[in-house]
This record gives C-alpha cells, sequence and structure tokens, in this order.
C-alpha cells in the first residue's frame, strides 16, 4: 500500500484554496478602508490648498494681476506663503508688494516678457491641478499594483487579481469622488500695480532694521537665493570657482580673474589685521550681496557690508578704493 492518499491530498488543496481566497478577500477589504481613510486626509489637505489658491487669486487680483500675478505665484513657489500675504496688516502686506513690485520691475524685458506670455488664470488652474494631484499621490489615493511579477504570476498572485477585480468598482468609486474644486474667478483690480508704492518712506539700513522688517528682508534674502541659483555658482569654496570669481569681477570693475582673487585676498588681510574674522569666500559673498540689494532694493534698503568697513579704515591696499568708486557703495 502507497504513503499517497488522494482523498486526503485534494482536501488539503481545498482548504488551502479556500484560505488563499480568504486571505486575498481581506486584503481587499482593508485595501477599501485604507483608501477610505485616505479620501478623508485628502479632501481636507485639498480643501487647504484650495482656500489657499483663493487668497493668492485675491492678492495678484489686487495687484493688478496680468504679468505681476504671474510672478507673484513664481516668485513664491509654495502657494501658502503667497496666500499668507493676505492674513498680514495692510500696512506690512504693502510693505512686502512695494519690494516685490520693485524686484519685478528690475528683471531682464526678456524674462518680463516671459511673464507677459499665456493667460494668467490658465497658468493658475494648471498648478491647482498638479498640486491636487500630487497630494493623491502621496497620500496613496492613485491606483495602483505593488504586486511584483513573481508574485502575481504564482497561485496566491492569481486568486489576489481575481478578487481585486471584484473589488474594483469600489475603489474607482472612491478615487473618482476625489476632486479639486471651481477657484475664486480672477478679475483684476485696474491700476492695481500703479497702486502699489514704489518705495519706502526714507532708506532702511539693512543692517539695524529691526523686527518690523524681518518679512522684507525675508523677501529680499530668498531673491538673492534665487539670483544665486540661476547663475549656478558653487554653494562652498566660491574662491575656486572661477565663474563666481568673474560676476565678482563685473561687479567691482576688473576683468582678469587672477587680479580680483588677489586683491579679494589683500583685503582679507586688511580686514583680518583690524581684528576680523573672514574669508575669501565670505568677503566675496558680503560684496556680491551688496551690490544686489543696493542695486535692487535700493529704495527701501542700504547694505553696509565689508566694504564700508574698509573705507573706513586708512591703511589699505589699493584695490579698495577702486571697489569704493563702483555703483555698489
Amino acid at each position: 500500500m502507497g504513503f499517497f492518499k488522494p482523498t486526503a491530498f485534494f482536501t488539503g488543496a481545498v482548504k488551502e484554496g479556500i484560505s488563499i481566497f480568504d486571505e486575498a478577500e481581506q486584503i481587499g477589504k482593508e485595501g477599501l478602508e485604507t483608501l477610505k481613510k485616505a479620501k478623508d486626509e485628502v479632501q481636507e489637505e485639498i480643501k487647504t490648498v484650495s482656500d489657499n489658491y483663493d487668497k493668492a487669486i485675491a492678492i495678484a487680483d489686487n495687484a493688478g494681476g496680468g504679468a505681476f500675478g504671474k510672478y507673484l505665484f513664481n516668485y513664491y513657489g509654495n502657494i501658502n506663503n503667497l496666500a499668507g500675504l493676505q492674513d498680514l496688516a495692510p500696512s506690512e502686506r504693502e510693505e512686502q508688494l512695494s519690494i516685490l513690485k520693485n524686484n519685478f520691475s528690475n528683471l531682464p524685458d526678456e524674462e518680463k516678457a516671459r511673464l507677459t506670455d499665456g493667460d494668467f488664470s490658465e497658468m493658475v488652474q494648471s498648478n491647482y491641478d498638479k498640486e491636487v494631484e500630487q497630494i493623491k499621490v502621496n497620500k496613496g489615493l492613485v491606483n495602483s499594483n505593488n504586486m511584483g511579477e513573481a508574485t502575481a504570476n504564482t497561485l496566491v498572485g492569481k486568486v489576489q487579481n481575481m478578487v481585486d477585480k471584484r473589488f474594483q468598482p469600489q475603489r474607482d468609486s472612491i478615487l473618482s469622488s476625489v476632486t479639486g474644486r471651481d477657484l475664486r474667478e480672477s478679475v483684476p483690480v485696474e491700476g492695481g500695480f500703479d497702486a502699489i508704492p514704489s518705495g519706502t518712506t526714507g532708506v532702511v539700513d539693512w543692517n539695524t532694521a529691526g523686527p518690523d522688517y524681518f518679512s522684507q528682508k525675508d523677501t529680499v534674502n530668498k531673491a538673492f537665493e534665487k539670483y544665486f541659483e540661476s547663475k549656478r555658482f558653487k554653494t562652498v569654496n566660491t574662491f575656486t570657482d572661477n565663474k563666481f570669481m568673474s560676476e565678482l569681477g563685473n561687479v567691482v570693475g576688473l576683468e582678469d580673474v587672477s587680479t580680483v582673487k588677489e586683491k579679494l585676498t589683500d583685503a582679507v588681510g586688511d580686514l583680518r589685521g583690524q581684528g576680523y574674522t573672514i574669508t575669501e569666500d565670505a568677503l566675496a559673498m558680503d560684496i556680491l550681496k551688496q551690490n544686489f540689494i543696493n542695486q535692487n532694493y535700493g529704495d527701501f534698503f542700504n547694505y553696509n557690508g565689508f566694504l564700508n568697513i574698509l573705507e573706513d579704515m586708512t591703511d589699505v591696499s589699493s584695490w579698495v578704493y577702486i571697489l569704493l568708486h563702483q555703483k555698489i557703495k
């Protein structure tokens, strides 16, 4: 008599099949519950984003919309920050917009032309739709099959796929119920851009500007960071970056990069001789920042950096005087 018992074998196989089916059924149900929870979270997050877009549109409309409205959306990037202007006191919001207007007015003509192309509302709607979809993806509210090919070809995988088809209509119903909403209609205020003050009541010293100017300084710092990133400079060891040194040379009126480095080293020696702890990298960055702020935001801020310290020193290298006669003073 053999050891193989057909009845026991098929009974075990049936039980195993039922067990696999039950597990697949349970996985399908758990998947639905996970989607339902994700749906609630996503709807709440989409509501917040939608409200912020409405606030941002209102800010852009009051500022005249159009190219400047696009600039506001592009500048802030994160819609929460732009919407946050709506929550500021009117005077502080006006000061922020004044700085941004000044920055916009100083953009190169080609950049302004790019912002003029296309419809403002279409740009906003496109940004909004992408953000809504990204929220759904981040929260896992998407149709996906994470089963690998090897698993899909097993008995377990095939049973799971079969059971999943029964749950698919419910999943589709949940997914399709989560969408964005209609945003506030953009109605730009005529003359809104011109109504924004072009400057403050007097120039403020950058270094001593207190808490009342922190938000404005943050705006300027972000603009400087964007300028720096657009030039693709090294973020460390800028003294060894010839492209950075060439830009510094353009600022101070020196064409030869090696001469710029030589004179920069001289100036660092002068400052260290007076007790200042500074590197070539730090001085170069300070000069570049002083030029950027005083040229682009001179109606609001005056940046007094290490060049001003050098000016007050009696025994300095001759190159400093070249710098001090440039426009960045």
